[in-house]
């Protein structure tokens, strides 16, 4: 009523995030993630890993955060082994529907934002918001899904699980929720978050 143009979109809840890092991986999975020099070792007990989740953990055991080249090493891995990951079919599913949907309402191929939000970040403990990614002007299933998987992946950087693991937090225990809405064109209108 006040002309306030909201765009619309979904957003996968964290559930989507811990069925990504629980599924069995498929075999091979990560046989193309490339070892960091000095860790070969943990990558390659990593990579034996049943789920993602436990490849995670094993590459951030014994982690020493005041080491900066190693946790640089160990979180590079780690969002090679998260990108590397295949989507549970459930997942991938439920963004092709909601991406159909909103190109059945704005058209097709409509450009996006995929954007993440943590379930930790803003807590009595710790303030980590604004560390993890958002992907704009993406466009069609695939964009979306590597998008997605970027969101994931962003939850893995130097900075993200530096700052939970000196503050005694397990940068698994936290979930990303990731919102997929239908882009704003900033040459032409505003755009914020609220």
């Amino acid at each position: 009523p006040k002309g306030l143009q909201v765009p619309n979109g979904f957003a996968t809840t964290s559930t989507a995030y811990r069925l990504f890092l629980d599924t069995d991986r498929p075999e091979d999975t990560w046989a193309s993630v490339e070892c960091e020099d000095g860790l070969t070792r943990v990558c390659h007990k990593a990579a034996q890993a049943p789920t993602l989740r436990e490849a995670l953990h094993r590459l951030f055991e014994g982690a020493d955060t005041e080491d900066h080249l190693e946790m640089h090493a160990r979180t590079a891995m780690a969002r090679a082994f998260v990108l590397a990951t295949p989507l549970p079919e459930a997942v991938r599913t439920a963004l092709a529907e909601g991406y159909a949907q909103l190109c059945s309402e704005y058209g097709p191929a409509v450009d996006v934002a995929v954007r993440s939000s943590a379930t930790k970040e803003d807590s009595g403990e710790a303030s980590f918001a604004g560390q993890y990614e958002s992907f704009l002007n993406i466009s069609g299933v695939p964009e979306v899904v590597e998008s997605w998987k970027g969101c994931a992946a962003s939850a893995f950087t130097e900075r993200a699980v530096g700052y939970q693991l000196s503050r005694g937090m397990d940068p698994l225990e936290g979930a990303v929720s990731v919102v997929v809405m239908k882009m704003v064109r900033s040459d032409i209108a505003t755009s914020g978050v609220m």
